[in-house]
């Protein structure tokens, strides 16, 4: 009788253990699982301004043309639109956004907007407030040099 008892004990013992263990590792999971949610809401939230805005499609369009045109755009829509390249910057600083998808995703904008001239025509190109930006943009210039297409570094 003392030795059913003994193994009742043990038994339960291991069995509580392994649900602790499970339901930990569920937790983990579900952690990580919702990180990854947060990380792609903040994304879309980014691609969304990017592409919706309609001053931002007409900086863009303009840009893109290396149309003279841009010089005349509203030096507050331009300084917005760096703004938002320097929240993707701020984010893959964080680890929110992975540098490939950032480049991915952002960098032909950054660069482009880095090599205009016209874009820059109203703003001061090296103000010390554009150092996240320029970094930003000397990093999507590396990445882009050794660029290699790996789906599998495309993911939040």
């Amino acid at each position: 009788m003392n030795m059913n008892y003994g193994f009742l004990k043990d038994f339960a013992i291991i069995v509580g253990g392994l649900v602790t263990i499970f339901a930990f590792v569920n937790g983990l999971l579900e952690y990580r699982r919702q990180g990854r949610q947060k990380r792609e809401e903040h994304f879309t939230l980014l691609r969304r301004r990017l592409k919706e805005n309609p001053r931002f499609k007409e900086i863009c369009s303009l840009m893109f043309a290396d149309d003279p045109r841009l010089a005349q755009i509203d030096a507050q829509d331009k300084r917005d639109f760096v703004g938002l390249l320097e929240e993707v910057a701020l984010q893959m600083n964080s680890g929110l956004i992975r540098p490939e998808l950032a480049h991915y995703m952002f960098g032909y904008y950054t660069l482009k907007c880095m090599e205009s001239k016209d874009f820059w025509a109203n703003l001061t190109l090296d103000e010390i407030y554009w150092n996240l930006f320029h970094d930003f943009a000397r990093e999507m210039k590396r990445m882009e040099t050794s660029f290699v297409f790996d789906r599998r570094k495309l993911r939040f």
